[in-house]
């Protein structure tokens, strides 16, 4: 039975790591505008393509997350993937914004979507546009 790869499920090959599923680049220090894209990303019920790409706090949180995806029939199998924040760099070696959730929700709670509970995001972070192989250091199947 063949599917339909879910548009926001994100791209992950050994040699580049993770790529977001958005094309383009957004302008983060504008409110409006990341107050968009995170509207997007954070709305569960949207399929349209975001610019950041989730990582949990805790590899509790990973593996619950995880097996409810493949308990609601969403994914067949899972892997946890262990990341080093601080290897999280474009190619110049500049580091990629990384942001709390919680800690933006609470800035701005006007941000966290409709039908979206804080506690479902308290413990998520995002990386913007990309997560590089050399930031994996250690993955395994849940």
């Amino acid at each position: 039975m063949a599917t339909i790869p879910n548009p926001r499920l994100h791209p992950h090959d050994d040699a580049g790591g993770f790529k977001c599923c958005a094309r383009g680049f957004i302008q983060i220090w504008n409110y409006n505008h990341l107050a968009d894209e995170l509207e997007i990303h954070l709305n569960w019920y949207s399929n349209e393509p975001s610019h950041f790409i989730s990582m949990f706090g805790t590899e509790s949180h990973a593996i619950n997350w995880a097996q409810k995806q493949i308990e609601k029939g969403i994914a067949q199998d899972a892997m946890l993937m262990v990341i080093d924040p601080d290897e999280i760099k474009n190619a110049d070696d500049n580091p990629l914004p990384i942001l709390k959730v919680q800690d933006v929700i609470e800035q701005y709670p006007g941000l966290l979507p409709n039908g979206i509970r804080e506690s479902w995001v308290r413990d998520e972070f995002l990386v913007l546009y990309r997560i590089p192989a050399r930031a994996i250091v250690h993955k395994y199947d849940i």
